[in-house]
């Protein structure tokens, strides 16, 4: 394909299509990708397809799957779907996982999951996880639980905390926990929190101090500031504020926010007009609506 190329940087664009054209016709399904581009850019959709087309008469997908992304970045989600789905039919699992999402943003929530389910058969870990959602926000948690099982049997670490949420949602602690206790090993620093509030919302406050001790070594430093609010949404203003303090001892600046806003709601209007200045000289923007507010 060298003298295509050539062609084509030299701004020789039908010298460049027939070079193209005769590569593919010679074997190499690759130059008619690069012919579905170089025809989409000269205005040649029909041609672009065309191409498109003869690469997947030879099982190769990827001709339909740059026409389904050009289709879908001008806006055309029909022909984008319509290209997707012969990318499907050319083998391709990763197109059925975005005919999927396509699906679920133009509100087709069937077409969704049947596109994800299909992809997540042929070994996609993330359209199991997309069913996952699907199936939660369609109010299955068991099949939402299974397919985010699933996701996180086949390698895909996100899959793990999700899990986690479903199963706190569903009020099972002890496999929420082993689920967050997975997404952990998996390297999500979020997973500690997670626990740590799984934990504290079940009244084990060691262990969840100590989830966070955890999530704090692991980067996530916000960890404490969400301890507080999980025990300040439980009713525990104290346990809450010694959580926004240790947070603030340890270099989180959205704590002092989160400690004025808890002192305004005590009725320390005085000590929450200091602490809103701190936080708005540590550089959080949000609090200056506080500060307004409680020295107005």
């Amino acid at each position: 394909m060298g003298q295509a190329r050539l062609a084509e940087r030299a701004g020789e664009r039908a010298a460049a299509e027939t070079a193209y054209a005769a590569a593919g016709a010679g074997g190499v399904t690759a130059a008619y990708v690069h012919l579905v581009q170089l025809r989409w850019a000269g205005g040649d959709e029909a041609g672009a397809e065309r191409a498109a087309a003869q690469a997947g008469e030879r099982r190769d997908a990827e001709g339909w799957c740059v026409l389904a992304r050009l289709r879908r970045e001008r806006g055309d989600t029909e022909g984008a779907a319509q290209a997707w789905g012969r990318a499907v039919a050319a083998g391709s699992v990763t197109a059925q996982a975005q005919l999927a999402r396509l699906c679920e943003e133009n509100g087709d929530r069937a077409g969704a999951e049947r596109a994800a389910r299909k992809a997540a058969w042929q070994g996609d870990a993330e359209a199991w996880v997309a069913l996952a959602r699907l199936r939660a926000e369609a109010g299955d948690p068991v099949a939402a639980d299974l397919a985010a099982g699933a996701a996180a049997a086949a390698g895909d670490t996100d899959a793990c905390a999700m899990l986690a949420r479903l199963r706190e949602a569903a009020g099972d602690r002890a496999g929420a926990e082993r689920a967050a206790d997975t997404a952990a090993e998996n390297g999500d620093p979020e997973a500690w929190a997670a626990l740590s509030r799984i934990r504290e919302r079940a009244g084990d406050r060691l262990g969840s101090e100590a989830a966070v001790a955890q999530a704090r070594e692991a980067g996530a430093t916000g960890a404490w500031t969400a301890l507080g609010r999980v025990r300040e949404q439980g009713g525990d203003l104290e346990g809450a504020e010694r959580a926004y303090l240790t947070a603030i001892a340890l270099g989180d600046v959205d704590a002092w926010g989160a400690l004025a806003q808890l002192m305004e709601e005590k009725g320390d209007v005085r000590r929450a007009a200091e602490l809103y200045g701190t936080a708005v000289d540590a550089g959080d923007t949000e609090a200056w609506e506080g500060l307004l507010r409680t020295r107005g």
